[in-house]
This record gives C-alpha cells, sequence and structure tokens, in this order.
C-alpha cells in the first residue's frame, strides 16, 4: 500500500470577484473548496490514475472534517489523527477582470506534543506500507526532525520512503537517508547551499546527496524537464512544449506518477515518464486543478526520456 502524510494539510477556499476595488465591496461570483497540502495532492494525483493510496496527517476542527469529506466524496481514502487546533483554510482569490490570482496562505495550528504521539503511533502500526511518501511543511509545535523519526520507523517496517519538503525539514530529513527525495531547482539550491546553473552542477549536487546514503534524486526543473539520478545512472525526462495555466501541484503530481509506476513494477525510465507526464498534465488545467487522466495518456508517448553520459 502507498501512504501519504501530509503534516499541515488545508482547505482551499478559491474565490471569484469580477473585480477589486480598494475601499468597496467584491462580490463573490464563484466559490469552491478543495481538500489541499502536498500529500493530500499525490493521494488525489493516484486515484485519479487508477491507483490507490491512503492518505495520512493531522486535520482538526469543522475545516478538517470539511477537507475529510471532500476526499470521501472523490474516493480517495484516508486515516487522519485528530487534533484540537482548526485546520488552516487558504484564501485562492481570482480577479475576472484582469486575470490576477491571489494567494493568502494560513500558518495553520499548533500542534501538541501528544498529538504528534497518537500520529507516530499510528505511523508505526500501518498495515503493508510499501511505500510513504512524506509531503511538504511542518505545523507549529513539530520539531523539524519529525521526517527523520518517520523514516527511520518506515525503515523498520521495509517500506520505500520518499520526502518531499524544503529548508531545515528536507535538510534534516536528508541526514536520514530517505530512499528518494523530491526537490525542485530551487529546493536543491537551497539544499546545496551554491548556485546550480548548469546540467551538470545539477547532477553534481545531486551525486553528493546519493553519497549521503539517499536512493534516488529526482529534481523536477519546470519547462527543461526532470532528472533522476541513482547511483547507478542518471536519466532526463523532457515532455512537449505545452501552455501551461498554472504550476500549482505539478511537483506533487510529478511525485504521484513516479510512485505510482514504481509501485506497478515498471522500470526507471517507465517511472520518469509517468512522473513528465503526470507533473505536464497538471500544469494544463488552471488555478489548483490537479491532472487528468486522459491528458496524462496522451502525454505519455510524448516524454523524452533519456541517459545522461558521465
Amino acid at each position: 500500500m502507498i501512504y501519504t502524510l501530509t503534516m499541515n494539510p488545508a482547505l482551499d477556499r478559491a474565490l471569484t470577484v469580477a473585480e477589486l476595488t480598494p475601499d468597496d465591496t467584491a462580490r463573490v461570483t464563484e466559490e469552491t473548496f478543495y481538500a489541499a497540502g502536498k500529500g493530500i495532492d499525490v493521494s488525489r494525483v493516484i486515484k485519479e490514475l487508477g491507483g490507490s493510496s491512503v492518505a495520512l496527517g493531522l486535520v482538526g476542527g469543522y475545516d478538517g472534517l470539511h477537507l475529510e469529506g471532500l476526499l470521501l466524496n472523490a474516493g480517495v481514502l484516508s486515516d487522519f489523527t485528530p487534533i484540537g487546533g482548526e485546520t488552516r483554510t487558504n484564501i485562492l482569490l481570482r480577479e475576472a477582470s484582469s486575470g490576477r490570482h491571489f494567494a493568502i496562505s494560513a500558518s495553520g495550528p499548533q500542534v501538541t506534543a501528544a498529538e504528534i504521539g497518537a500520529l507516530y503511533e499510528k505511523l508505526r502500526g500501518l498495515r503493508e506500507p510499501e511505500y510513504l511518501v512524506m509531503s511538504g511543511s511542518l505545523p507549529r509545535g513539530v520539531n523539524v526532525e519529525f521526517y527523520g523519526q518517520v523514516i527511520l520507523a518506515a525503515r523498520a517496517r521495509g517500506a520505500v520512503t520518499v520526502v518531499d519538503a524544503d529548508g531545515d525539514a528536507l535538510r534534516a530529513a536528508v541526514t536520514h537517508a530517505p530512499c528518494c527525495i523530491k526537490p525542485n531547482i530551487h529546493e536543491l539550491v537551497r539544499l546545496a547551499g551554491r548556485p546550480l546553473e548548469s546540467e551538470a552542477e545539477i547532477v553534481a549536487a545531486a551525486r553528493e546527496l546519493l553519497a549521503q546514503g539517499i536512493g534516488e534524486v529526482l529534481v523536477s526543473r519546470g519547462r527543461q524537464g526532470l532528472l533522476l539520478c541513482s547511483p547507478a545512472r542518471v536519466l532526463k525526462a523532457v515532455g512537449p512544449q505545452i501552455e501551461a495555466q498554472s504550476t500549482v501541484g505539478a511537483g506533487d503530481s510529478v511525485v504521484a506518477g513516479f510512485i505510482l509506476a514504481r509501485s506497478r513494477g515498471l522500470e526507471p525510465g517507465e517511472c520518469l515518464r509517468w512522473a513528465a507526464a503526470a507533473g505536464a498534465g497538471t500544469a494544463m488545467t488552471p488555478g489548483t486543478e490537479l491532472c487528468h487522466r486522459q491528458d496524462v495518456e496522451k502525454l505519455l508517448p510524448q516524454i523524452v526520456v533519456s541517459e545522461l553520459t558521465a
């Protein structure tokens, strides 16, 4: 079973107004709610692509119940740990007259030690954990070493561990040698602590991480494609030129496509192809909408996968 872990999920409230005018009332013309968070996005895309996963994390309050209900209606399995605080709500605002988008992201609830402990006990008792994907930021009250502790617990159960995070949380997780990390180019630059302007410099930084015990480094670079670096070889995937509507969730879709293909026993090049197609499929959709299966399947044969020489 594939499990995804979202420590700081959100209920995204997407609003559309005709026009924003200072000191005047703007009437909402359209309103939609989404269950959001990087790991939750991974689970949603896996479901869309015909796979199955269980979304884990911390939720609380009415908005937490709303988030769980949205996933239930979407057919996404979940097993969240309840907390006393209220799940955060993000406001995504679109001005129809100009096409401008505004995103107001909440910080999220303060999590108690007991709530962290309850989640950790659930993680240690997961049923047949083949893959555990840890994605996104940590909420207030959770130490940056938490992902490292989860990696150790998952490794003891034989699970493949994947980390898609940034900053101190990613830096701490790397020291525990997860099976795979998925930084975008900006996150890799921050992790390496230096500019990475050429493909060779990106590969060199990835190889430094491999030398620390990480199994694979999957780097997303937008239109420049994906790089999959392992001790054996470096693969590159580039898709067709598309008209990108929004990159929100594209990185999460890359993770979903990659892990789903891997769980199906596909070889690394094909896993990378699915990752690139899922990421591009999400970039083709507007706002916070994620990829559609038919788009991903159309993109698959257009993804060019090659091996980079030393």
